[in-house]
């Protein structure tokens, strides 16, 4: 057990600090757009678009994992999802906002899917108690990156 956690330790890390990014832009985006005066309302459907993301990123992400791959897809999604995050500084207005969450949900729902997909391949004993770990290891991350 303990050999499987330190072969996969380089997944959870890099997991976490991605994930606690994740949680800090879900965090300041709501902020930042109280701040440039977008309505309650405005601010929800922003934040919401992030899960139409998630269930788009169901329908195309498993797709897209059997067409190019694990490594293909982890380095795409990454990288948009890095994209996005940058380009939200650039442009305030929140129909693009909207535009940018649904893809980061995408983008997040797709890095989700291949660490899981790969880990239930990969690990064959114990694997309730290396997801449990990662799941730990991902929301604790998700939530450290709000502070």
């Amino acid at each position: 057990m303990i050999q499987i956690v330190t072969s996969i330790r380089s997944l959870l890390l890099g997991m976490g600090i991605f994930l606690a990014g994740s949680g800090l832009l879900g965090t300041l985006l709501g902020l930042r757009a109280g701040e440039e005066g977008f309505s309650e309302a405005v601010i929800g459907l922003i934040m919401s678009a992030f899960f139409i993301g998630y269930i788009l990123g169901s329908y195309f992400c498993p797709k897209l994992i059997r067409r190019v791959g694990h490594i293909r897809t982890f380095a795409a999604m990454a990288a948009i999802s890095c994209v996005v995050a940058l380009l939200h500084g650039l442009f305030v207005d929140p129909y693009v906002w909207w535009v940018l969450r649904i893809i980061n949900g995408i983008s997040i729902l797709g890095l989700y899917m291949v660490i899981e997909s790969w880990l239930n391949e990969q690990i064959t004993h114990y694997r309730g108690q290396i997801f449990g770990i990662y799941m730990t290891v991902s929301l604790l991350a998700l939530g450290a990156g709000q502070f």
